[in-house]
Parts: C-alpha cells; structure tokens; sequence
C-alpha cells in the first residue's frame, strides 16, 4: 500500500507529477523544471490551481515562484501522517491517518468534531474525498464512512457487511453523479448514493432470503427462510429467542409483534418473548367483532387465537374445513372471510362464537384465473384480486366479481399482475413483469405518474413483502435478505444514456472498437459481429432495458431486451450504423442513443481492386480479342490476297487457257483462213487455168474466124463468131483483178511476202512476183507451168531470169529463198 506518483493538471497548460520526494512540471507536453523536496511528501491536492503537499512536518504548497513554501499554521500537525488535503468552506481539510481531521484556516487549525470520530477511532484512515455535503473516510480495516460533516447526520457506512468486495480503501472519488468509486484492495467498487435501493447485505445474506420485517419498539426485525431475526445498533444481526424456521408474516397489535412461521407463531413483547404452538402459520389478522381474539390463517384452515392474564394463547381450531388459507381477508360483515385455495375463491361465514362455519360459498371461476397463494386486498373499502388478465373487484349488487377497470387503468391495464399491495398511506404497490412499481397516494387521489424501482431477478415470486417503516422508508423483502427503500430521494425518470462498450469479430472474438470509436473497416471474412452497449446504471443493470436498430438490417427498433449485446451474422458489404436506446421504467425510450458506425468490406472478389483487375482484364482480354481479331483479319486479308492472287493465277491461267483456247481458236480461224485463202489462191490458179483454157479456147476461135476468113465464110458467119469471141473476151477481162485478190490473201497468209517482194526486188514484173510466189508455195517447175499456161521449159526460162533480176547464184536454191525470206 504504498504511494504512488500523482498527476494534476494546472492552468496555463501546466502538468504536475508529484512522487515521494519530486515535483516534475511541464508545460505543454514538455518539461518545464524538476523540485525537490527535503521531505517525504505524504499526499497532494491540487485546490484552487494551488499545489498543496502533506508531509511529516505539516502541509507546504507552491508558490507562484515554484517553490515549496510552509504554511506556519499547521506546525501542530507535525508528526502526523497526512493521508489526504480536501477543500472545505474556503479553508482546508486535513486528514490524517490515525488522529482525526483537521479545519485548516488563515490563522489556526482546528479539529472536527463528527459523528466520524468513533469511526476514527477504531480505524486506520488511508483516503479520504469530498463533494458538497458529502465526505467519505476510507479505512483499511471497516471500508468506508459516508457523513455529512457540516450536521454531522446523514452517515453511513459500507464494507463487507452490505456489499463491499473487501474492507480495504486504498482511494475514493466522487464522479459528477455525486455517487461513490472506490479503489479497493481487491478491485473497483461503485456506490450508487442517489440509487433509493439499497441493499441491506452484501452478496450472501447472512440471514437467508427476506419473507417479511417489521420495526417494532423503534427495533427491526426481519423474518426470512431460516428464522427471526433483530437488527441492533451496530448493524449487527441476531436471531430472536426460538425464532427458528421459516416466518412468513409479522404483525403488531396490542404492543405485541405476531411472527407467523412454520414452527409456530412467535410473539414478542417488551418484555419476553414466547411461542404459540400453531404450526404453520401464514398470519394473523384481528376481529372487528372481538378485539381480544385473533384469527390464525394455516396450512389447513383457521385458528382462533385469544387473550388471557395479558398473554396470547391457543384457543381452537375452527372446524370443518381444511383449505389453505394464505391471503385471507376479513369482510365488512363481522364473521364473513374471504379466503383462496388451488385458484377458487371461497367466501366463509362463521357462527357468532367462531367455532365452526355456518355457511360457505363457492364462486364462479371458470372466466376467472386465480393463481396459488394469491391475495385478497382492500382499497377504499373495494375487495379486489388480481387473475391471470387482470384485476377483479367484488360488486354487493350482483354479488360477483367483475374487471376492476377503474384501478386497471391506473396501473398497466388488463395484465396479470404477480402482487399488489396497499399500505396504510393508500400507497399502491405492485409486481409487473418482474419489475416493483408505486402509485403513491396524493390529497387529490393517484394523480402521479407510476413509479418503477425495478428490482428485477430479486424479487421472490409468491413471497413478496413490502414493509412501510414511514412516508419516505420501506424496506422490500428480496430473495438475498431486505432491501430499502428512500421514498424521499428524488431520482430522475429519465433512463440514462447507452454507451456501446465494444465490437467484437465474432469468428475470432476479437475487439476491433472501444467506447463506440468507429473501427478500421472489416474485411468480408469478418462480416459477423457482436455489439456490447450498456449504461450507467451500475445498479440495477440486469433491471435496465435496451432498444436497439442497425441501419441497414432492422426495419425498425427492436423489442425491449435487457440483453448487453447483439450479434449481427453474415453482414454484406456496406456501412452500417448500430443505434442502442434505454428505456425508461414506463417503457419510454431515451431521446439520446448511442451509435456506432462501421463498413464491412465487399469480398476480394467484389473488391475496388478487384474490379479494377476485372476492368484490366477486361481490357486485356479485348485488346487480345482485339489483336486477335486483327490478326485474324490480317490472316484474312493475307488469306483473300493469296486466294485473290490464285485467283490471279487462276484467272491468269484461265485466261492463258482462254487465250490459247482464243489463239488455238484463232490459229484454227486462221488455218481456216489460210485454207479458205489457199482455197481462193486455188481458185485464183483454177482461174487462171481456165484463163489459159479461155485463151486457148480464144485461139482456136480466132484461128477458126481466121480460116473463116481466108475460106470466105458468109459475114454472118463471121460476124457471130467474132461476137461470140468479143463476149467470151469480155467475160474474162474481170478475172484479172483476180491477182489483186490474190496477191492480198498471199501477203495475209505469208507476212507480206509480196509487199517484203516489192521493197527488195521493185525491178520484179507482175509474172516474176507470180513464179515467186509459186515457188514460195514450194510448187514444183511441172507444177507452175500449167498455172503459168507455159511449158516447162518457159518455166526453167523464167526462172532463170529471175535469179538474174534478183543476182542470186546459181547454187541457191530459188524454192528455199523465196521460203526463207522475211521482211
């Protein structure tokens, strides 16, 4: 338990760290100097941005010069150990570890007289904190001492006893609730000063779990599973003289309080206390037709108790009839009792001596759902009971029970309700969905809203007892004891706010967000999550309610829960906000909400990059098509030019083809020519064959007209046969434009020959180009001679002359020239 360095932060950007025997100042994040001190510095406060040190020899604080400067005035607390330096009224207290607290003023110092010094005195004091009118004292033997040191009331003190975790205090402080956190020995403890619950006992009642109390002669008592038990001035809890075994019910009447149990009914006075032999007792309940008599309702049935020499004693079983009789209720009409077994509801009437039953009636239940160990109850002279779907009120005129709608609508409606109780201030109190609510009693009627104190998983269902002690403390039976309650403590109706603790990855439980700071996005693998909220009601967190929506996913706000977390599965990628509300104990919701905003990242396949590595590939893959296609279209074109240049070659072979097809064609039209102009030079030699014949013929006719006339033929004689020669002379005259003919058929069908003649050899006649052109057509001299109308021996002569005209030797031969000459 030694001390450790302080920080306090100053103005002017100022931090100070202050260890046992340093003062270290920076300014701004940055050193600014280092102290020393030549004492041991016990504790430090930082109070009106003054530093204040306590040490052995007193208090010092530091001057505007930073340096450590005694304050004279508390020379007298010399050789004690300071633990603590609060401010108090413009002036200083001082606390110190085992010799009280000290009022430090201008002039003098002064000690506190409190209702603290008993504690004081038996304790060892080792921290100390103050807020307005509350000082707390923590010691390291008793926990803590709560007081108000300006009245010296208001005390209270917390340890092991009611609730504390460890009696050791090592520090205190007050939030800015004005309630209570405590560094313990065995870790942090908070006290919730403005909460009106308080439990009575810590963790483990050490007297069982509470049925019913009682304050009786300024004393209380408490019943519970294990027996009777007083509370005595110390707080300390002892069990009251044969009260063992289960107690279910005190009363006090005629200065006497009736603890109904199991073993009996224990009756303590002032004065002694003793037992009633009725074994299990529910309760007792006075007669208004005889005031020193009881009725004991039982297991199975009543008992009527009665008054003699000034004690309570036994005095018969009311006979005849055996039901259960928890709950009971005394009607307006004396001897009349209403009482409820296994969920039917009996109206009893006694004989006038109360010794056995005049009559019973059983009402109609059937529409009407009684839960066991329901109780009756009286409000303005009303008999009412809860059922499973509502309040029912007995009605005189049709002598029946009907929905009590009246009180229905002043509580939660038409609902079942686990118990309702009016207490003698007309206070309605009553269990609903396992939460405590009041309805307090005004001068003008239950015209404040309802009020709930929760207490949910606390209450014990079938045995709840509200014990009012006075108008502003009641305490509550709880299944861990008593608990009380501070009517006068003024809380607010507003829930306070959520806060979201953290988001944990589900898959791998880890915390990826703090104190609702928005987290790094998730990657899609960690699209499962759980969301912790809470509040600050430290108190009763298993009692608070929670809405809760994330946008996104809910529609809308959820049910109320008073679950701390939610776990969210398979999220698609997106932002999301989680919202969390409280819910005030009437079901309104805070108007803040606590948010949390994250993003859940697509899949690497869904990712930006991805789509981009998509979008590249894409473009890839068109660029590939694209060069495909271009290559392809290449390969086409080279395709379609090799195709078109076979096609070429093709059509070039074709149109060879053609062309020797056009040449054959032609060579055969020429050949047909030259046959046809062979045939017309053989005409034109026929011709002039017959040309030679016709002169033959001519002159044989000349001859004949010659011998016509030497025999003096008659002139007619002559006369025809000179006209017939002059006809026969006239047709054949046309048949010498048949060498023109002929000599142009020749030139066609042997180059020129007679043109390529006429330009080498123009001293030719007409009949030497004729032989030529015999010779050219390799006829031999027999051949030409007839075409020639000679001899052979003409023809041998012609051509003679014509090696002559043309100076050709005589050892060329004249066919082979003519054969080879060419232009």
């Amino acid at each position: 338990m030694g001390r450790r360095s302080v920080e306090y932060r100053g103005k002017n950007g100022r931090t100070y760290f202050i260890d046992e025997y340093y003062i270290q100042i920076f300014k701004d994040d940055q050193p600014e100097k280092s102290i020393s001190s030549f004492t041991k510095i016990d504790c430090s406060a930082l109070i009106k941005d003054t530093i204040y040190i306590g040490t052995p020899e007193g208090v010092y604080y530091l001057n505007a010069s930073d340096e450590l400067t005694y304050l004279d005035v508390t020379g007298s607390l010399e050789g004690n150990k300071i633990i603590q330096i609060l401010p108090y009224k413009d002036q200083l207290l001082v606390i110190t570890s085992l010799n009280g607290i000290y009022i430090v003023g201008n002039k003098e110092v002064k000690k506190l007289k409190s209702v603290a010094d008993d504690f004081i005195d038996t304790n060892q004091l080792f921290c100390a904190s103050i807020v307005h009118n509350k000082l707390a004292l923590g010691s390291v033997q008793n926990g803590i001492f709560l007081f108000d040191p300006e009245h010296n009331n208001a005390a209270e003190t917390f340890n092991l006893k009611n609730g504390l975790k460890n009696n050791t205090a090592l520090c205190t402080f007050f939030d800015k609730d004005e309630n209570l956190w405590l560094g313990l020995d065995k870790g942090l403890a908070y006290i919730d000063l403005n909460n009106p619950v308080r439990p009575l006992f810590s963790n483990e009642s050490p007297i069982g779990s509470g049925y019913c109390s009682a304050l009786y002669n300024n004393e209380f008592y408490f019943g519970t599973n294990q027996g009777a038990y007083k509370a005595d001035r110390r707080g300390n809890y002892i069990q009251v003289k044969n009260g063992e075994g289960q107690i279910w019910s005190m009363l006090e009447f005629d200065n006497c309080l009736f603890c109904c149990g199991d073993n009996g009914i224990l009756v303590i006075t002032p004065d002694k206390t003793y037992k009633i032999p009725v074994r299990g007792a529910w309760e007792v309940q006075p007669l208004s037709s005889d005031k020193d008599k009881l009725i004991a309702g039982t297991y199975s049935g009543f008992t009527i108790l009665k008054k003699e020499k000034g004690e309570w004693i036994f005095s018969h079983v009311i006979s005849d009839f055996y039901h259960s009789t928890k709950g009971f209720m005394e009607d307006e009409v004396p001897n009349h009792f209403w009482v409820t077994d296994r969920g039917e509801i009996h109206k009893v009437e006694f004989n006038k001596e109360l010794t056995e039953i005049k009559n019973i009636k059983k009402y109609d239940t059937d529409n009407l759902q009684i839960k066991p160990n329901t109780c009756y109850q009286k409000i303005e002279n009303n008999l009412f009971i809860p059922a499973e779907d509502g309040i029912y009120t007995y009605s005189r005129i049709t002598d029946n029970f009907s929905h009590y709608t009246q009180l229905e609508t002043l509580l939660k409606g038409s609902q079942y309700y686990d118990y309702i109780h009016v207490d003698k201030y007309k206070n309605i109190w009553f269990v609903y969905d396992k939460k405590l609510y009041l309805l307090e009693y005004t001068r003008n009627g239950y015209t404040k809203p309802l009020y709930t104190w929760g207490m949910q998983n606390l209450l014990i269902e079938d045995y709840i007892n509200i014990s009012v002690v006075d108008t502003g403390t009641v305490i509550v039976s709880i299944d861990n004891g008593f608990a009380r309650l501070d009517l006068n403590k003024q809380t607010s109706a507003t829930p306070p706010a959520a806060f979201i603790r953290k988001l944990n990855i589900s898959r791998t439980d880890s915390t990826i967000s703090y104190n609702g700071l928005s987290p790094s996005p998730l990657s899609f693998k960690n699209n499962s999550i759980h969301i912790y909220f809470g509040c600050t009601n430290f108190t009763n967190q298993d009692g608070m309610m929670y809405i809760y929506q994330l946008k996104g996913v809910d529609t809308g706000w959820s049910m109320p829960t008073n679950r701390t977390w939610k776990e969210y599965t398979n999220l698609q990628e997106g932002t999301y906000t989680f919202k969390v509300k409280t819910l005030s104990p009437d079901g309104i919701p805070c108007e803040e909400s606590a948010f949390l905003t994250f993003k859940v990242l697509p899949p690497w396949h869904r990712s930006a990059g991805a789509y981009l590595c998509y979008i590249t590939l894409l473009f890839i893959a068109l660029f590939i098509i694209y060069k495909k296609t271009l290559s392809k279209q290449k390969k086409l074109l080279v395709q379609k030019k090799e195709e078109l240049e076979l096609q070429k070659i093709q059509h070039a072979a074709e149109q060879k083809l053609k062309d020797q097809e056009i040449y054959t064609l032609q060579n055969e039209n020429l050949q047909k020519e030259l046959q046809y102009k062979t045939q017309e030079l053989t005409g034109y030699i026929l011709n002039v064959h017959q040309k030679n014949e016709i002169l033959e013929e001519l002159k044989k006719n000349v001859t004949s007209i010659s011998k016509a006339i030497d025999e003096k033929k008659d002139p007619g004689v002559l006369k025809q046969k000179t006209t017939r020669l002059i006809s026969l002379i006239n047709s054949n005259i046309e048949h010498d434009k048949d060498f023109e003919i002929f000599k142009s058929n020749f030139d066609l069908i042997h180059q020129d020959f007679f043109k390529v003649l006429g330009q080498k050899y123009p001293q030719l006649s007409k009949n030497d180009k004729v032989l030529c052109a015999y010779l050219k057509m390799n006829l031999s001299t027999k051949e030409i001679a007839p075409f020639l109308n000679i001899t052979v021996r003409g023809v041998e002569i012609m051509r003679y002359r014509l090696r002559k005209k043309m100076n050709l030797d005589r050892e060329v031969n004249l066919s082979e020239f003519m054969q080879n000459l060419t232009p």
